[in-house]
């Protein structure tokens, strides 16, 4: 699923039972869920929503991005989720 944001504009995001995975195609996005750490996802990188967990996710600019169901533990192993900062 595609989803555009316009800046300041906030959506919330389920991980349900598998996880969701958060590509940010365009733009900058800031997320908050339940570890107490906050994260900026810039374009060109992802971000993964913990199965069980409830994100808050804010449009720092005009954002573009796509959400699909996480990779399976296996694919993890081959190829980590990178791209993400904690402040």
């Amino acid at each position: 699923m595609e989803c555009c944001l316009a800046k300041g504009e906030l959506i919330r995001l389920d991980g349900g039972k598998r996880g969701l995975l958060l590509n940010c195609v365009i733009g900058t996005l800031w997320i908050t869920f339940g570890d107490g750490a906050d994260y900026l996802v810039s374009a060109g990188k992802r971000f993964e929503i913990p199965a069980g967990q409830v994100a808050v996710v804010e449009a720092l600019a005009s954002t573009e991005l796509r959400l699909g169901e996480t990779m399976t533990a296996t694919a993890r192993l081959h190829r980590p989720l990178t791209g993400f900062v904690a402040c």
